[in-house]
């Protein structure tokens, strides 16, 4: 599974919260990162029963140099992923 980055949790969530939501995904998504990484976007529930209305964006950068999943981003769902919600 992804290694946290501190990045993640600057928005308050727990590692378990954002583990939960890349492994039980609504939907996701490859999306624009650096040169030479794979970054993928998921939308899920941050713990199990979590309902529509309590959704995370968590963003993981599938590539680095210590060939590790990295997971740098995590918050509550934007709009800017809301399309992802029933995309798997």
């Amino acid at each position: 599974m992804a290694k946290i980055d501190e990045s993640a949790r600057k928005d308050g969530l727990k590692d378990w919260e954002i583990r939960y939501a890349v492994r039980h995904p609504f939907g996701f998504q490859k999306t624009l990162g650096n040169p030479g990484e794979t970054t993928v976007a998921f939308v899920g529930p941050g713990h199990e029963g979590g309902s529509p209305h309590n959704v995370i964006e968590v963003i993981i950068v599938a590539s680095r140099e210590d060939d590790l999943l990295h997971a740098f981003h995590a918050m509550p769902i934007t709009d800017r992923w809301m399309h992802l919600m029933h995309r798997k």
